[in-house]
């Protein structure tokens, strides 16, 4: 069954170069009289080839292999002609290739940016990032950027991270297309990637944390710097993680946390994190990693696989592999992926 497995990914990861070495590969080509953009329809093997005619081969230009090109009439993206585009004045801009204009639009990806003056557009700084003379766009929209002079770009690195903080002017922070109203310019600083405060309030996201004390708020830590704490809470992706020490709270490795209380284990997805009440929280410590994304964890009572609690494991004498982490012993046993072995 592994043999059979590791030939269906290898076969699967070869399938783009089979495809070329058999003369066909996607984009434009001119075949005597006539432009054709070749594609592939479907998923993987599941699928076929695509003929499609676009226009006389007479004039055309064909200004990259799989995105723009024009004749003399018109434009086009990836074999799809550009409506109201301007074939005689379109150009590429810079050297990224997704960006282009024309004497009336400016456009990414074969789409027209909203609002773009063709003149003073530029890229800003990043991808998918440009501006003129009047504002920046993200992509395809504008941010309606109210303070063009103190805008900068805070992390270049946005593409689908949800409620990340990227970039501010004096008046407004950004999330993702979303601005937000700074309380005080002068204090306003990012916490942690989610998180923000100045002076007056706290942040998550493009929402104000409502009840957070500037004052005593800091990040903490958290796979993608979700977890933040005050004086009085912890705070996991903005919300308030009930029944928290937040003057003890601390993240630790491989998604467990604990206080003087109790420990913890913080899921990667959706869920908020999930306490051990009859944990030992002085003697509690993170042992090692398993190659699932989580980890091992122990105190003087028990041992911990993730969320889950190995029962009948003996936390004095268990270790975890050095060289295989889903392998664990104790002197009673052994175990497998946090489950004991028969």
């Amino acid at each position: 069954m592994m043999k059979s497995s590791l030939r269906a990914c290898l076969f699967w990861s070869l399938l783009p170069l089979i495809l070329v070495s058999c003369g066909q590969k996607e984009g434009y080509e001119i075949r005597g009289t006539k432009v054709i953009w070749n594609s592939w329809q479907g998923d993987g093997l599941f699928g076929k080839w695509s003929e499609a005619e676009l226009t006389n081969a007479a004039g055309f230009q064909i200004l990259q292999p799989q995105g723009y090109a024009k004749n003399a009439t018109s434009v086009y993206h990836a074999g799809r002609q550009i409506a109201d585009s301007d074939a005689a004045t379109f150009q590429i801009i810079g050297k990224s290739g997704d960006l282009a204009k024309d004497a009336k639009h400016v456009y990414t990806g074969g789409a027209v940016i909203q609002g773009a003056d063709p003149v003073t557009f530029e890229s800003a700084g990043m991808e998918g990032l440009g501006r003129d003379k009047t504002d920046y766009y993200l992509l395809t929209e504008p941010l309606h950027v109210r303070d063009m002079a103190s805008f900068k770009i805070l992390d270049a690195n946005v593409c689908g991270k949800e409620h990340h903080i990227w970039a501010q002017d004096k008046l407004d922070y950004y999330v993702g297309k979303q601005a937000t109203p700074i309380a005080e310019s002068a204090t306003f600083q990012v916490v942690q990637s989610w998180y923000a405060k100045d002076a007056k309030q706290v942040y998550f996201g493009s929402a104000v944390l409502a009840g957070a004390d500037p004052a005593s708020f800091q990040g903490i830590g958290g796979e993608s710097g979700e977890f933040a704490k005050d004086a009085k809470h912890v705070y996991w992706q903005g919300q308030i993680v009930e029944g928290c020490d937040a003057t003890t709270f601390q993240v630790l490795k491989h998604r467990f946390a604990k206080d003087s209380k109790q420990a913890y284990f913080c899921y990667a997805s959706g869920s908020p994190p999930l306490a051990f009440p009859d944990s030992d929280a002085k003697t509690f410590e993170v042992i090692g990693p398993s190659s699932q994304g989580f980890g091992y964890a122990k105190d003087a009572k028990q041992v911990y696989s993730g969320g889950n609690i190995i029962t009948g494991a003996d936390p004095a004498t268990f270790v975890v592999d050095p060289s295989d982490p889903e392998k664990a012993s104790d002197k009673n046993r052994h175990y497998h992926s946090g489950e004991p072995v028969p």
